[in-house]
């Protein structure tokens, strides 16, 4: 069975990859912002499979250095990490700045994610072959990078600063891809559909309610997250994009390896890290 950390499981898709992966026997280490609703779920998925391997982490991706403790903590108690699930994300309709001093959009769904995957270096490369995979939105196709927006919009606009988020993730994640190639660890990426989940909470009532017409249910939106993460041996690619259980094609502007590199080193940056790993 498997180390499998997962972050964001306390509603939609997380939670219900976490239920389906603890019924198989996974070990499951879910890390969450909210310690309540992460023992909840952590009861109610010990009673549901049986699985008593669960245990959670803090983390609050709006924080580099929460990011940094949850790293701290998973090394202290684990020597490997099998799978690494960066699922959480974010959509905020309005701006936010974080302690770190970046939009929230982009620190969350791209710079929290590559410092905790970056944190977890050592225990992925104990436990190789392994795999990372970031949960981005095809979204990013029509994302825009605007290089003067990271630490705050002139004038914010907040699906164009989610896109930008996810696009930035996929690009940093195709450039880890390559990065980590020979060191046995396959990156991947993978877009769950449009699903009906707490992303949804900073819409209107009104917005919600038509948007969640045409959504889909996170059991539905989970397979290709659990799809992806049974991918072994020969079967498991990286620096892949999945939708619909499926590879795909990304956004054209992912083949820009200029534009990759320029993300890559002012999120490494921007995260203290430094870009060679």
């Amino acid at each position: 069975m498997k180390t499998i950390l997962i972050t964001g499981t306390t509603n939609g898709i997380g939670r219900v990859t976490a239920i389906n992966l603890a019924r198989q026997g996974h070990e499951i280490i879910m890390a969450n912002r909210n310690r309540e609703k992460s023992e909840l779920l952590a009861r109610e998925i010990i009673r549901e499979t049986g699985n008593t391997n669960i245990s959670l982490l803090d983390l609050d991706l709006t924080s580099l250095s929460s990011v940094r403790q949850c790293a701290r903590e998973f090394m202290a108690v684990h020597t490997k990490l099998d799978i690494l699930l960066n699922n959480a994300g974010m959509n905020a309709p309005e701006e936010v700045i974080t302690e770190d001093g970046y939009e929230s959009q982009f620190a969350v769904n791209n710079l929290a994610q590559l410092l905790l995957t970056v944190e977890l270096l050592p225990a992925l490369e104990a436990a190789s072959p392994s795999h990372v995979i970031f949960v981005t939105s095809m979204m990013h196709k029509f994302g825009k990078l605007d290089f003067d927006s990271f630490k705050g919009w002139k004038k914010y606009n907040a699906n164009a600063a989610y896109a930008q988020s996810k696009l930035a993730m996929q690009l940093n994640a195709m450039e880890l891809a390559e990065r980590l190639r020979d060191r046995n660890i396959a990156v991947n990426t993978l877009h769950p559909g449009a699903v009906s989940t707490g992303i949804l909470d900073g819409y209107s009532p009104l917005q919600q309610f038509f948007l969640r017409l045409f959504f889909t249910t996170p059991e539905k939106g989970a397979r290709t997250s659990m799809h992806v993460v049974a991918l072994e041996g020969s079967d498991r690619p990286t620096g892949t994009y999945f939708s619909g259980g499926k590879p795909a094609k990304p956004g054209k502007q992912v083949a820009n390896k200029a534009l990759r590199e320029k993300i890559w080193n002012l999120s490494c940056e921007y995260c203290g890290l430094t870009p060679a790993l």
